[in-house]
């Protein structure tokens, strides 16, 4: 210690909003906003994943990866990046794990040796026959409070949430 006072205790005191950013709270319903009602939905998909396929050591985001490899061999991980949406450096660690695990098959790209190219490997394609005879049902339940004829028009709209924006 140096012998110095300790600097007093400010007890923080409750902060108050201006008269029209409080009337803006006054009218603010969480339950009418769009990205909070989009992230339940999403926690509420992947809880449904999560139980059907229990067991499985697998997210919703390998299974795409699964499916995006079995439908692209050779694939290189920037190209499954772009087709899964997510972020190179993300992929990269999924694709890691999913090779560890006997998932996947990465082997470099012929025609540019600091690219991999991708493949379905034996125990990936083992998962997909177990998890792909169910995977309807949970995308059914996910739209089973939706009537019949809502469905088309319900995933037309989240299609146009997430097409990119025209430049």
């Amino acid at each position: 210690m140096t012998g110095q006072p300790m600097p007093p205790i400010r007890t923080p005191s409750p902060a108050k909003l201006s008269p029209q950013s409080q009337a803006l709270v006054d009218q603010f319903h969480l339950e009418d906003i769009v990205s909070h009602l989009l992230r339940r939905a999403h926690f509420m998909a992947e809880e449904r994943f999560n139980t059907a396929f229990a067991g499985e050591s697998i997210t919703p985001r390998q299974k795409a990866a699964l499916i995006v490899v079995s439908q692209h061999p050779g694939l290189t991980q920037n190209a499954l990046a772009g087709h899964l949406f997510m972020d190179r450096n993300t992929v990269a660690e999924m694709v890691k794990r999913l090779c560890a695990s006997g998932m996947l098959v990465r082997t470099s790209a012929k025609s540019d040796q600091r690219a991999y190219q991708l493949y379905l490997g034996n125990e990936g394609a083992e998962l997909l026959e177990r998890v792909l005879p169910r995977d309807a049902e949970v995308e059914s339940k996910l739209l089973e409070r939706l009537p019949e004829e809502y469905r088309p028009l319900f995933l037309k709209c989240l299609k146009l949430i997430v097409s990119p924006e025209e430049a």
